[in-house]
């Protein structure tokens, strides 16, 4: 970790957002193909969280559509195993009419992790992986590599 004393002291990383232009559909997507839990507290906007200190916030744009994003910018969400991948991989291509998927990616293994990646009905990338918490753990205990 950083031994640089940041200017800001915040507390915790509490929620980012993303776009959508159909509530419903958007919902039923999350909820009931990727898993989330979601809440409507405001007319405009949905939280999606999987448990943590952090959610993420679904805004509906009224008018127009979503902006269109590259697949470097991605929401990851760790399954427990390959198989788990392979039938999530399954499903996204079975049910992509019905969930308004625009793409999926081929399964991929990499580093000893398989996953793939999928674009939802609103543009926003989302990828299916066996990289776990103790991964990023690790990720972080080794802190920056040297460039």
């Amino acid at each position: 970790m950083s031994a640089v004393t940041p200017l800001i002291k915040n507390d915790f990383f509490s929620h980012g957002t993303i776009e959508c232009t159909d509530m419903a559909a958007t919902r039923a997507f999350l909820v009931d193909f990727l898993g989330l839990d979601m809440i409507r507290p405001l007319k405009e906007a949905q939280y999606m969280w999987k448990g943590g200190p952090w959610s993420v916030v679904c805004v509906n744009i009224q008018d127009g559509e979503c902006k269109d994003q590259p697949v470097e910018n991605r929401f990851v969400l760790s399954v427990g195993s390959d198989a788990e991948v392979d039938a999530a991989h399954a499903s996204a291509l079975a049910l992509k009419d019905q969930y308004g998927i625009k793409d999926v990616l081929g399964v991929e293994s990499t580093g000893g992790h398989r996953s793939f990646k999928l674009k939802d009905l609103n543009n926003t990338w989302w990828e299916i992986s066996t990289l776990s918490q103790s991964d990023f753990d690790a990720i972080f205990e080794k802190g920056d590599a040297v460039h």
